[in-house]
């Protein structure tokens, strides 16, 4: 999550679709091997962090950006 944040703060809003193809390849590989492969799907998971307040706010047509503080 912090390499998206960090992504998000670079570049802007985002779509899960568009997150995935800002991610290191270290990242994404690492993701797999430990547990799932990240696919538009799995970061859909952010909205957990939303919900609680935290890291992420949700955006117009599906995008994500950094919440500000």
């Amino acid at each position: 999550m912090q390499e998206i944040a960090e992504l998000l703060v670079e570049r802007g809003p985002l779509t899960p679709a568009e997150i995935l193809l800002g991610l290191r390849a270290v990242t994404l590989r690492g993701a797999t091997l430990h547990k799932e492969p990240l696919t538009p799907g799995t970061l859909k998971k952010m909205d957990v962090r939303v919900f609680h307040g935290w890291y992420f706010e949700p955006l117009d047509e599906g995008r994500y950006a950094r919440k500000a503080g």
